[in-house]
């Protein structure tokens, strides 16, 4: 009896502990579901304000590309969460096919003490059975013989009732996980429409944009050089910070400790892939590095950093702590460059800015007004980090 209520308890706990496990996969997924509809969201709001001119953009083209990628991920989070109940719901056959197995096994142990029960009623039922035993000690063991069969048919009638309460809910477990499985198909059907939909616009923007070849050529040359020129002076600024803070390192050392910037450093590389990102709400529209032109398909486009674009009215946000090393004018818009030790965060793109050089600021502090495009509503941020004196991929250092 002792080994059947063991292993009854075993499988109970193999089962939640299966349902755990699957229930974190579940869960990832669901963040991860709710993280991409939200940037959807944002991606059509942000292209309904950037439209309203009604002129074909490549920043419009960009966003839509963005846009049918977070889909096309959203509709694969769908087909693996799809995959994952999937698991579940042939889990829960197995489950309920066993409990029900061991329903018959206890139905079957309960029905052989009813026939030991009927055989024996009136030694079980008769005190006579008890006083006529012929010594003190038998009469104990009768009494306990009667008490532990009594137990016995009890805790077989509990254990009865328990697997058809979990035979119950496992049959409810198992209807939601199917309930959930048609839903995603349904979401996974309204997101491939919606895919369709997205891909055949940037068709159509593409081909708007072919008749302005030669202004697109004419932008991306101004902005290459203003990118080499705004880049020409951060690798100046900063040649001019870590001089002098190999100086302020080699004080430090003279006296015995470790001077500021060694420690805005190390905690600064300690927060790798956990800096929170310097908007409020926004999506990648220019990703680091080299990447083909939308509409230039023999060119390559090189950003030192990344381009958020974001809502009208946004401020930049320092990502870490530091001192505001430089207010550069870009020609248009103001940029910022922050120092955090022997790293540097520059904030490009803005029409206002609220600190000054020397400023020491705080994770999270807005410093500076977005420009918003008086013609194409875009407003987006220019993002660098740069390590020493080279720039990194920022999506690294930032929070998922």
């Amino acid at each position: 009896m002792v080994k059947i209520v063991k292993h009854i308890v075993f499988v109970v706990a193999f089962f939640t502990l299966s349902a755990s496990a699957f229930g974190q996969s579940k869960d990832e997924l669901e963040n991860k579901i709710e993280s991409l509809q939200r940037d959807i969201e944002l991606a059509e709001k942000l292209l309904k304000e950037t439209s309203d001119n009604q002129e074909a953009t490549v920043h419009q083209a960009n966003l839509l590309q963005t846009q049918i990628n977070q889909r096309e991920q959203l509709i694969k989070t769908y087909q693996n969460q799809i995959k994952v109940l999937d698991k579940e719901i042939n889990k829960n056959k197995r489950d309920i096919d066993n409990l029900q197995k061991k329903l018959e096994e206890h139905r079957e142990e309960y029905a052989d003490l009813i026939v030991v029960y009927y055989r024996n009623r009136n030694n079980l039922n008769n005190l006579l059975f008890i006083f006529s035993a012929e010594s003190f000690n038998q009469i104990i063991k009768r009494m306990r013989y009667i008490q532990q069969f009594r137990e016995l048919v009890e805790n077989k009638i509990e254990e009865i009732d328990n697997t058809k309460k979990e035979i119950s809910a496992q049959l409810a477990k198992n209807e939601k996980d199917k309930d959930d499985k048609e839903s995603l198909l349904q979401l996974e059907k309204k997101e491939n429409a919606s895919l369709q939909k997205d891909k055949k616009s940037l068709n159509n923007q593409l081909k708007k944009l072919k008749n302005k070849q030669t202004q697109i050529q004419k932008d991306i040359n101004a902005k290459n050089a203003e990118a080499k020129k705004l880049k020409a002076q951060i690798e100046e600024i900063i040649a001019e910070e870590l001089r002098r803070a190999e100086e302020r390192e080699n004080e430090a050392m003279r006296n015995n400790r470790k001077s500021v910037d060694y420690q805005l450093s190390n905690n600064f590389s300690n927060n790798k892939g956990k800096l929170p990102w310097p908007v409020n709400q926004g999506i990648v529209s220019g990703k680091y590095g080299p990447s083909r032109h939308p509409t230039q398909p023999k060119v390559t486009v090189n950003n030192n950093g990344i381009d958020i674009t974001t809502t009208a009215q946004s401020k930049a946000k320092a990502v870490f702590d530091g001192e505001v090393s430089m207010i550069l004018n870009t020609g248009t818009n103001n940029a910022i460059l922050v120092r955090h030790g022997v790293y540097f965060t520059l904030y490009g793109n803005l029409d206002k800015v609220y600190v000054k050089k020397g400023d020491r600021v705080r994770t999270g502090e807005e410093i500076g007004l977005i420009h918003t495009g008086a013609t194409d509503n875009k407003t987006i941020l220019h993002f660098e980090l740069w390590q020493d004196k080279n720039t990194v991929d920022p999506l690294n250092w930032l929070r998922p």
